[in-house]
């Protein structure tokens, strides 16, 4: 009756009870771009979802909503592997899995070039089901409604327009923005970082002029940044980050030395990062003095230690550090406030999607962003412990979790704030 996820829940546990005989995890592989990670759990979660109606079919509640058990979600969760098939592969790369495809780079004309392709994949699959691949803890971040509260208060909309170098269209005279109903989303998962300001903005208007190919896809997003900074500000947005406000923790974080919340103009992003690749070029680390940046070891942004890697950006930062290096801050989680009036939102993206949020009656609006989901991955043989770190923190055993003091705080339906506009 379930279509094709009927399918999927009954390989699905096959693959529980095969790898249970052997004594090892199952793996899922997540072939796409860097946004994927979050669809492949979206349809991990729909598929062990508990339906009382089919309980006789094998969809009771195991006690969690799901029909699988704690200990069975903890100890039987499929291990994710990324297939890097997108254009940055942010999330491949971080795992060891590659930045290209298997058997991108390989040299050669018709069936030869393809009989070797064949085999990259087939050697790259290989090391995924390899009993020894190892297996390693991921943070999963979401976007929570406030404490005490069952819902967020903004709604999301997608960016509209024609394709092209600029997306806006004249309205009385005026250049403005254009929005469209979002489409039904998977719930906000993020998986690889999170962001708002400039490169949201960016993404957004990427994803209207999207290509066929990884190398065309840079240019465009290349064209449209080019864009931003030679554009007057459309009357839907603020100019950069006025109006901003992020706190950590309960604490100001953002802007930074302001005891007003004055000052976000002067920067145009801020977000976390949860992997140590961010769009094929930046990294992060903890925050240093001028002095240290450059001679001087930092604690990298690792993507199982609790902690997001928290970031600012002005138009002048890259300058100010070397070789795309961001300054970071580990926090536990954050609270980014907007406050614009009537008719105005801001960009906010994670993992490479963009969204347009505000509020209907203009009011502020909060985007609260906390751990919710630690997960297994496998580690590719390319791995490289000097970008991301050690992978195995201390005294952590492998496993599924939610994250949260109660069930209550646990992700839900009524927590996605993806209330479309209309």
């Amino acid at each position: 009756r379930g279509g094709l996820l009927d399918v999927f829940r009954l390989e699905l546990n096959l693959a529980k009870e095969e790898a249970k005989a052997m004594g090892v995890r199952a793996r899922l592989v997540s072939g796409g771009g860097d946004g994927t990670a979050s669809f492949a759990l979206f349809i991990l979660f729909a598929a062990l979802q508990a339906d009382e109606t089919r309980a006789d079919e094998g969809l009771a509640d195991a006690g969690n909503g799901f029909i699988w058990t704690d200990a069975e979600m903890e100890e039987c969760f499929p291990a994710i592997a990324q297939l890097p098939l997108g254009s940055a592969n942010d999330f491949g790369n971080t795992l060891g899995w590659g930045r290209k495809y298997p058997g991108d780079q390989l040299l050669g004309f018709g069936s030869a070039q393809r009989a070797s392709a064949e085999a990259a994949l087939q050697e790259w699959i290989s090391a995924v089901l390899d009993p020894a691949s190892r297996v390693t803890n991921f943070d999963i971040w979401g976007i929570m409604p406030e404490a005490g509260e069952q819902s967020c208060d903004f709604k999301v909309c997608d960016l509209a327009g024609p394709r092209g170098r600029d997306p806006k269209v004249s309205i009385e005279g005026q250049k403005q923005l254009l929005m469209k109903e979002a489409g039904t989303p998977v719930p906000l998962f993020a998986c690889l970082y999170f962001s708002a300001g400039f490169g949201a903005y960016m993404t957004a208007r990427f994803q209207i002029n999207r290509r066929k190919r990884p190398t065309h896809n840079k240019l465009e997003y290349v064209r449209q940044a080019a864009g931003i900074l030679t554009e007057a500000t459309p009357p839907q947005l603020n100019r950069n980050l006025e109006g901003v406000r992020v706190t950590c923790g309960g604490e100001p974080y953002f802007p930074p030395r302001s005891t007003d919340g004055e000052g976000g103009e002067k920067y145009r992003e801020v977000g976390f990062l949860n992997i140590n690749w961010q769009a094929g070029m930046a990294h992060g680390a903890d925050r240093a003095l001028i002095c240290g940046r450059a001679c001087s070891t930092r604690e990298p942004a690792k993507f199982n230690d609790g902690k997001m890697d928290m970031y600012r950006l002005k138009l002048t930062s890259p300058l100010k550090n070397p070789s795309l290096m961001y300054q970071t801050d580990k926090k536990a989680g954050m609270t980014l406030t907007f406050e614009g009036g009537q008719g105005k939102g801001l960009f906010f993206q994670w993992d490479g999607e963009a969204r347009f949020a505000f509020s209907p009656s203009g009011g502020v609006f909060s985007i609260n962003v906390r751990k919710i989901l630690s997960v297994p991955v496998v580690l590719g043989p390319g791995y490289d412990p000097r970008i991301t770190g050690d992978p195995f923190p201390e005294n952590e055993a492998v496993g599924f979790r939610f994250m949260g003091e109660s069930q209550l705080d646990w992700p839900c339906e009524t927590a996605n704030p993806q209330v479309c506009a209309r």
